[in-house]
């Protein structure tokens, strides 16, 4: 039973595609599979999503409540299914199945920290970091998406290892896919891909293009594909800068041309894990241009993504100008990022330890 992402099928969010991925791909090998997932109605509805059980229930919908409201639901949830592997994905869900769980059935996927002071409020942010800690005290076996949550985990004396996301190296061919309406033909077009949040950096990067002097900037557009509590934030700079470009939520299969046919790609977070995103991109071939924190500091090297400082909006603008002019620097970024993805991140890589570790738990349930 997994528990974490805030819809299944997903929109847009790294939570939600990875458990889409994995929950399917376990499905198809045979492996019953549920997952717990906040509703758009106040009761509780059941489906079945490519051989995934889908249980949305009741919550509260705004940010704060969204995750916590489900509590008490899917906690009634692990109780009918005491015997079944949990598999968390978010500090909220981890508290929830450890409440619930055995020492010995509980799986917690760490996607980064998770509590960023500059995504969370006090007193949100101590609530987050508490429950985390939970989990990952609860879980008999913990994954993280990049090295600096590894580290965290280390620190609360508890063995960890590095998961990281998946990527369709297929689905990104351009060759595959029509060109975007939204799109100008002859426009330099940076992507940003994301929750448009605080921790996405969605600050910095309107910040940066306002920087960006209009006779460099009237050659770009900036593409913004996501929804989050920053949107009006977004929508205000569109109506002063044309060249900004809302596009708005996209669900995640319909995403592929939006990359493909993008001149780069920008993630500017302050706080950030191995970002799907960043991994899509590059699979497009897409050069990035990427803040240096988190998962992208430890394994996204300068040769992968062009780095720049978090929150540093005077140093985004200058690297998108950069890039904007430099043929030779997007060739080379894109064929390294390509090749990288192509050859260290595949799902199946991910089911196929995620298997084994369930096995291991519980051996008389092995797939």
């Amino acid at each position: 039973m997994m528990i974490g992402p805030k819809t299944f099928p997903p929109i847009i969010g790294g939570i939600e595609t990875h458990v889409y991925e994995i929950s399917t791909r376990l499905a198809s090998r045979g492996v019953k599979v549920s997952v717990i997932v906040p509703s758009e109605s106040n009761r509780i509805s059941r489906d079945i999503v490519r051989g995934v059980s889908v249980v949305r229930v009741p919550c509260i919908r705004n940010r704060f409540g969204l995750k916590l409201s489900t509590l008490p639901f899917a906690m009634n949830e692990f109780r009918k299914t005491r015997e079944h592997i949990f598999h968390a994905h978010d500090a909220v869900g981890g508290f929830a199945a450890a409440l619930c769980s055995s020492d010995t059935n509980l799986v917690f996927t760490m996607h980064g920290l998770a509590y960023h002071r500059g995504d969370w409020p006090t007193p949100f942010r101590q609530g987050i970091q508490f429950m985390q800690h939970v989990a990952i005290r609860k879980a008999a076996h913990v994954f993280c998406t990049d090295a600096i949550a590894l580290e965290t985990v280390k620190q609360s004396n508890k063995s960890a290892e590095i998961l990281s996301n998946g990527v369709n190296v297929d689905e990104f061919a351009r060759n595959k896919l029509e060109r975007p309406l939204a799109y100008d033909a002859d426009s330099f077009i940076f992507l940003f891909v994301g929750r448009i949040t605080n921790v996405k950096g969605i600050s910095t990067l309107l910040e940066a293009v306002r920087m960006i002097p209009p006779n460099e900037r009237r050659t770009m557009r900036f593409m913004i594909i996501g929804d989050g509590p920053l949107s009006s934030e977004v929508k205000a700079a569109q109506k002063e800068i044309e060249e900004i470009r809302l596009i708005g939520r996209i669900d995640h299969a319909s995403i592929a041309p939006y990359f493909a046919y993008a001149d780069a790609h920008v993630l500017p977070s302050i706080s950030e894990g191995l970002p799907i995103s960043l991994l899509e991109a590059m699979a497009s071939g897409l050069p990035s241009i990427a803040a240096d924190v988190g998962g992208i500091s430890s394994q996204i090297g300068p040769t992968l993504a062009k780095l720049v400082p978090p929150s540093d909006s005077r140093a985004l603008a200058d690297a998108m100008v950069q890039l904007r002019h430099d043929d030779q620097a997007r060739h080379d970024l894109s064929e390294s990022g390509r090749r990288f993805v192509t050859e260290q991140f595949s799902w199946d890589r991910v089911v196929d330890r995620l298997v084994d570790v369930y096995g291991k738990i519980q051996p008389s349930r092995r797939p």
